[in-house]
């Protein structure tokens, strides 16, 4: 085993996780600017992979409406293995049901977090353009009890018609939620907002994944503060207004 291989088995994972709305609501240029915005963040968190020797940012992608899917399958990926494939529109917003999935997958023992090697705080992103269709809030709650979930960065942002006040629910943290009517903006917002956040994230600081499984802190809001602060130091440049012959 050559020092390279040694140097990525000892490399802790940066999970970053999205829960993105496809709604029928968002059909055009809303789904549009999230697949444009996707399949450009890919090879900015590639190249943050190739730049940190400590930590390794690894994604998965839910997709939700009436139901759920992982379009990046049933666990986490490297960004340089998976090739976006544009998302299509559904029906509702089935947004507890979401939540749900997403506090399985939270799991240390049959999740996305057993990994041995130990993870840094996850990066828990959150797009919606509506109202949620069904009860969020048994799956918020269920989510609250979830360890990895209190430590995370969690970070949303609500286009259109969202309703932000569920959004700074999942967040806990009102500077953390970020709303656009502009699907031009929606681009430069989600690009902005992953990079900020897994940058945060991947220091690992104020987490104690090495000890406990589970993930601890002095403020389990820490990580999520950080990215509020760093949101606020340099916020993303947005146009201001929508061009209306933009193409998807």
């Amino acid at each position: 085993m050559g020092m390279l291989d040694k140097a990525e088995i000892s490399r802790r994972m940066c999970p970053v996780i999205f829960l993105l709305d496809t709604s029928g609501s968002m059909a055009g240029a809303p789904l549009g600017a999230v697949n444009a915005a996707m399949d450009g963040v890919l090879p900015e968190l590639i190249s943050m992979n190739n730049d940190n020797s400590d930590v390794e940012i690894e994604i998965a992608v839910l997709a939700f409406e009436t139901g759920t899917q992982w379009v990046t399958g049933s666990g986490l990926v490297k960004p340089e293995s998976y090739a976006w494939n544009d998302l299509n529109v559904g029906g509702g917003t089935s947004m507890g049901a979401a939540f749900r999935e997403l506090e399985k997958v939270l799991s240390v023992s049959h999740g996305f977090m057993n990994r041995a090697s130990g993870s840094v705080a996850p990066v828990l992103f959150l797009l919606t353009d509506g109202e949620p269709t069904d009860n969020y809030q048994d799956g918020l709650n269920a989510l609250r009890d979830n360890n990895w979930y209190k430590v995370a960065a969690k970070v949303a942002i609500g286009y259109g018609q969202s309703n932000d006040a569920v959004l700074r629910e999942f967040t806990g943290n009102p500077e953390t939620v970020l709303h656009t009517n502009d699907p031009k903006d929606l681009k430069n917002m989600i690009r902005f907002v992953t990079i900020t956040s897994s940058m945060v994230a991947s220091t690992g600081k104020g987490v104690d994944t090495q000890n406990n499984a589970a993930g601890t802190a002095a403020d389990p809001n820490d990580t999520t503060n950080a990215v509020a602060a760093a949101l606020k130091t340099a916020p993303p440049a947005l146009s201001g207004a929508t061009d209306p012959d933009e193409e998807w």
